[in-house]
Order: C-alpha cells, then sequence, then structure tokens
C-alpha cells in the first residue's frame, strides 16, 4: 500500500507555455536548430512552473515568426489548445513574445479569459489583481513601441544609406556588393560590376527579347 500523504495524490494544475523567436538568425544561433533563445526561454517557463506548482504538458514554438501579427501557425494552434483543455495557465518568458501591438495583445489575452486560462509571464509581474493589468497594459504599449520604432528607425537608416550611394539590398546578377569610401572617409557598401558574370547580362536580355 503506498504510504504517502493524500495530498500527494492531488494533481498539478495543468499549464502550457509559448516560445517565440523573430529571425532565422535568433532560430538558428548556437550550433543548435533552436539558436540561443529558444532554450532560455523553455528554461524561464520551467522554473517558473515548478515555482507555481504547474505542470507543463505542452510546448508552442512559433520560430522566425514576427509578433507585430497574430497570424503565427503555433500561436493559434496553442489557442485551440487551451480552449479545447480548459487548462489553468500559459507561460511566457515575456508579454512581447505573444504580441507586439496592444490590439492583437487584448484579443489573445480576451481568448484565454474565455478559455479559463490565466496569462503568466516569467520576467514580468502580471496577474488578474488591478496592478498587474496596469503592468500587463504597460508592457503590451512597450512593445507596441519597440516594434513600431524599430521598423522606423530601420527605414531612415535605409534611406540615409541609399541617398550615401550605399545599397540596402542584394544587388542583381552580374553585380558585386563592394566596400568603398565616401568623400568623407567613411566606409560605405556599394554596386560594382561583377567581372565573371557582368558579360552574361547583356546576353541574358538579348535571348529574352528574341523570345528564346
Amino acid at each position: 500500500m503506498n504510504t504517502e500523504s493524500a495530498g500527494a495524490f492531488v494533481s498539478k494544475p495543468l499549464a502550457v507555455m509559448y516560445l517565440r523567436v523573430s529571425t532565422k538568425d535568433q532560430a538558428g544561433r548556437g550550433g543548435e536548430a533552436e539558436g540561443f533563445s529558444n532554450p532560455a526561454q523553455r528554461e524561464a517557463c520551467i522554473r517558473k512552473a515548478d515555482a507555481l506548482g504547474l505542470q507543463l504538458v505542452e510546448e508552442f514554438v512559433d520560430a522566425d515568426e514576427s509578433a507585430r501579427s497574430a497570424n503565427r501557425p503555433k500561436l493559434k494552434r496553442m489557442l485551440k489548445y487551451v480552449e479545447e483543455h480548459r487548462l489553468a495557465t500559459v507561460i511566457v518568458h515575456k508579454v512581447d513574445r505573444l504580441a507586439r501591438n496592444r490590439v492583437d495583445d487584448g484579443e489573445i489575452n480576451l481568448a484565454l479569459t474565455k478559455a479559463g486560462a490565466q496569462l503568466v509571464s516569467c520576467t514580468e509581474n502580471i496577474d488578474e489583481t488591478p496592478n498587474g493589468m496596469l503592468l500587463h497594459g504597460i508592457m503590451s504599449s512597450i512593445a507596441e513601441f519597440y516594434s513600431r520604432n524599430l521598423a522606423t528607425e530601420s527605414r531612415k537608416g535605409m534611406l540615409q544609406k541609399a541617398k550615401n550611394g550605399g545599397t540596402v539590398n542584394a544587388v542583381p546578377f552580374g553585380h558585386l556588393n563592394v566596400h568603398a569610401r565616401t568623400a568623407e572617409g567613411r566606409d560605405m557598401r556599394t554596386v560594382a560590376l561583377d567581372p565573371e558574370r557582368a558579360e552574361w547580362v547583356p546576353w541574358i536580355f538579348e535571348r529574352y527579347a528574341g523570345g528564346d
């Protein structure tokens, strides 16, 4: 006969974790298919589950997926899973792993609430208290600001680079990205003819124009 206390037979509340990395570099960095970011997020979620006395039953990972859109395959699957299994908790490393805009954040959290699940962050004290909900709203706004500001600064940098004569995209066939110096002595990437392939470009266009 098992002599363990009756409390030992009480099952833990069930939880799932959701992980996301937004770029191929993040997803594949570190000599592993997952890179560094996903294992770090996973370990943090496992520690959080242990601290809260939760039993993790599933994980959902979106690799190379931006949080600017909620149209992510594993996020959708996670929401469906939570709804079908009526789990207690969804654990994320940070709020911005779920969404980087307030509209999607609100819709995702509404779906979790309707399913009877609570969102838990490993790094932010968000909960159903007024203070926790306020912090969640602030972190969601910060995530959206970061995303929009990053896009703005990126476009600004690309525009300035183009104005300076640099290239912002991969060059077409027959050309090379090369380093050059501006009049002010700054290093700049620009375009030059590829000595090995440039001669093929006119031939390709001639053949295309001739219907070959």
